[in-house]
């Protein structure tokens, strides 16, 4: 009978321990109630009430002194988000396809740099993600000549820094010479320089230097025609292929062109903005060939734009640093720092980007609204066919096949 009694005991001992743990003893219903991929704000708190803060890393190609004031503008946006951002420069350019392969095989950042003219290719191969999906960039619209590089399929897909425009250089004595007050401002009279030029068997003469990579040099070399790339003439396209002998190409940034301007065996160089900023002085002249206000887009413009890779993990966030980064009085302070010009439309038009070292009314740069859809050309393909023409591997007819796609026999 005591044997039975503990053994009731012992029963309503282990009943009274199972009753007080079962209030704590709950079923995860929620499996599966949160679609995958879904897109979420990386700075909301998280179901703790702390805040998950991501960490951007970030591919770029800019000199030294751009780097150091790009790392201390991203560092005053990491002081007010507390998002930490990762800067790596490459020091020199890379090409499209390295690029490319950068963006298939390397360590995927979460935004990456480069020339504008590349947006379009990389866009359409699926090597970006649109900008605009994750998030409106704060700031006015971009210069109205950028939107062709940065718009596909109704989408952004990038974010323009800034801008480099291509000026018309020479030395006044040298140009008076030959018979010029200033830059030549048709096809007839860049004719009648090349006769001048001819002319004086002194010494080795060229007339113009243009970087043979780059579209830009030629056309500005259009522009100065009134023409472009877009609509050129056979009559153009047959000067440009008789005068080719005596154009000097070279990079963009090669000094010697600069002793050539100035010992007078170079007539006129078609360089950017900051390379005459850095490199000339008061016995040069610098022409930018467009009139402002005539409706055209600037075409002959490098650009710098930063984009999202197709596997950047933290796109909204990126999203912001652009924002950010690219915003009015970012593109101000950058303009002071390192005299590269805004990429912002607002700013021009408002005269808050003042440059008085600017060789060119600012002006030049602002096109209508219907200009931005003028450009259709694929980027890519058109440079790789003027630096083909320049260099002589194309004929006008072989010029003509490639800008329109047309297989060479």
């Amino acid at each position: 009978m005591l044997k039975r009694k503990n053994y009731w005991m012992l029963f309503i001992i282990l009943l009274l321990a199972l009753t007080s743990l079962s209030p704590t003893i709950e079923l995860d219903t929620g499996i599966g109630s949160r679609p995958p991929h879904q897109l979420q704000n990386p700075l909301a708190g998280t179901d703790t009430g702390e805040q998950e803060i991501p960490t951007l890393v970030i591919q770029v190609t800019l000199s030294g002194d751009e780097f150091r004031e790009l790392t201390r503008i991203s560092n005053n946006y990491t002081l007010s988000t507390g998002v930490q951002v990762t800067l790596s420069n490459t020091p020199t350019n890379q090409s499209l396809d390295e690029l490319k392969e950068e963006l298939t095989t390397g360590a995927n950042p979460d935004i990456v740099m480069t020339a504008g003219r590349n947006i379009p290719d990389l866009a359409t191969r699926g090597y970006l993600l649109p900008v605009d999906v994750y998030r409106s960039v704060p700031g006015s619209a971009p210069l109205t000549a950028l939107i062709p590089q940065m718009q596909w399929n109704g989408y952004d897909w990038g974010v323009p820094l800034d801008v480099d425009p291509y000026v018309l250089v020479y030395s006044k004595s040298r140009l008076s010479e030959l018979g010029m007050t200033q830059a030549p401002r048709s096809l007839e009279q860049w004719n009648l320089l090349l006769g001048s030029l001819l002319a004086d068997t002194s010494k080795p003469q060229y007339l113009l230097s243009m970087d043979s990579l780059e579209p830009y040099g030629y056309s500005l070399l259009l522009e100065s025609m009134g023409l472009s790339l877009e609509e050129v003439t056979d009559e153009a396209l047959l000067w440009t292929e008789q005068a080719r002998s005596y154009f000097y190409l070279t990079g963009k940034t090669n000094t010697q062109v600069w002793e050539m301007l100035g010992d007078g065996t170079l007539a006129l160089a078609a360089v950017p903005v900051s390379e005459w900023r850095r490199h000339g002085n008061s016995t040069m002249g610098a022409e930018a060939p467009a009139a402002a206000g005539n409706g055209q887009s600037y075409e002959a413009m490098d650009s710098r734009f930063f984009a999202l890779p197709a596997e950047s993990g933290n796109p909204e966030a990126a999203v912001d640093w652009l924002g950010y980064m690219t915003s009015s009085t970012a593109q101000l302070e950058w303009l002071r720092s390192t005299e590269r010009l805004p990429a912002l439309d607002e700013l021009y038009r408002s005269g808050a980007a003042d440059i008085p070292w600017l060789p060119f009314d600012p002006g030049v740069l602002l096109a209508d609204e219907a200009a931005a859809g003028a450009s259709t050309q694929d980027e890519q393909n058109r440079a790789a066919a003027v630096s083909q023409f320049l260099t002589g591997k194309l004929d006008t007819a072989g010029y003509k096949a490639l800008i329109s796609g047309e297989r060479l026999e």
